[in-house]
């Protein structure tokens, strides 16, 4: 009897299980997502590692070229890659049955006794609900749209590279650069602020990286324990597409409820300030314009947390900041320490 007669492989269900397999196989390659790209472009393939970090970050069935590029890259056996295929086209006919079984669903005739007859209005009844979340196609205009507006206000030194028009088997993150940064604008940088919000940090998703974004990726750098420069490279995109790295984060309530015990003497006050610094967000960095930064509830500097002996992962934990705010008040008796002006 073989070893996998011994120990059979699980078969995925779900376009979730079969997308977790191959983060397995790419996890047992040893391979960071550059390399993959390499190894991919060497065997004829196309593998962008924004691709790769996208198609691996989510829980979506991935296209079969893409599947067929990141085995040959991490020197898959045939026998192996044969199954993987196979257990993804048998996936895509389950999921495309599905649609189409709920398809002739919508499309079957309302019972005659509950239809209203052409001549009576209905009376008006509650607001509608908002619409969900735009559809494929919606989502593709809108990055097309991204595309064209990226071109036209991204200068050269930061240009992001067009997207073709989409096809069938296109993917909204081919063509990313190597580095994205602050300035930039596009797909490639709506991409990594999905990452960003998938993984529990609140950013606006519209392809801008601005100082919101800026400040998220050093939150999460922080916490993948990456260099904190602001700037997402291939370290990044490899921490995004493994398991979730910045902890839930304190409720507003939650916050002014501590706030409020740790400063008995002036409770109204603390939450007052520490609203008017960071909006009671325990994750908040502020970049200056000079490169300073402030991190947290209470906004220490990067001088101050330097001082206090901590690294940037603890200046953003609330319990901490907020026992470090107590302690210079304990010095200073109010909160003049800090200028909220500046926030």
């Amino acid at each position: 009897m073989d070893d996998a007669a011994r120990n059979p492989v699980p078969q995925p269900t779900t376009a979730g299980e079969y997308v977790a397999s191959l983060r397995e196989v790419r996890r047992q390659s040893g391979l960071t997502y550059r390399e993959l790209a390499r190894r991919a472009s060497a065997a004829g393939h196309w593998l962008p590692p924004s691709t790769l970090a996208t198609m691996l970050g989510r829980t979506t069935l991935p296209r079969e070229r893409t599947v067929v590029a990141l085995l040959a890259a991490c020197g898959t056996p045939a026998v192996e890659v044969d199954r993987l295929l196979e257990t993804r086209r048998d996936l895509e006919g389950r999921i495309a049955e599905r649609g189409r079984g709920e398809h002739d669903a919508a499309r079957t005739p309302a019972d005659p006794s509950t239809t209203v007859p052409a001549n009576i209005r209905p009376s008006v009844g509650p607001v509608p609900p908002r619409p969900g979340p735009p559809g494929p196609t919606r989502r593709w205009l809108r990055l097309a749209l991204l595309t064209v507006f990226g071109v036209l206000t991204v200068g050269a030194s930061g240009a992001l590279r067009p997207l073709a028009t989409p096809a069938v088997d296109s993917s909204p993150t081919d063509g990313c650069p190597a580095v994205l940064r602050q300035g930039m604008y596009g797909p490639c940088v709506l991409n990594l602020q999905e990452h960003l919000v998938a993984d529990g940090l609140t950013v606006p998703v519209d392809g801008w990286f601005g100082l919101d974004t800026t400040g998220r990726v050093m939150v999460f750098q922080a916490f993948g324990g990456l260099p904190v420069s602001g700037v997402a490279d291939e370290r990044l995109f490899d921490e995004l597409a493994g398991d979730r790295k910045v902890p839930a984060a304190w409720s507003e309530d939650r916050i002014g409820k501590h706030l409020r015990r740790t400063f008995p003497e002036d409770p109204a006050g603390a939450v007052q300030v520490a609203r008017c610094l960071s909006g009671l967000d325990p994750y908040r960095v502020e970049v200056g314009e000079d490169g300073s930064r402030w991190w947290g509830l209470f906004q220490f500097s990067d001088v101050e947390v330097s001082r206090f002996g901590v690294d940037h992962r603890t200046a953003l934990d609330p319990g901490w900041n907020i026992r470090a705010a107590r302690e210079i008040w304990s010095r200073t008796g109010d909160f003049g320490h800090w200028n909220c002006a500046r926030a």
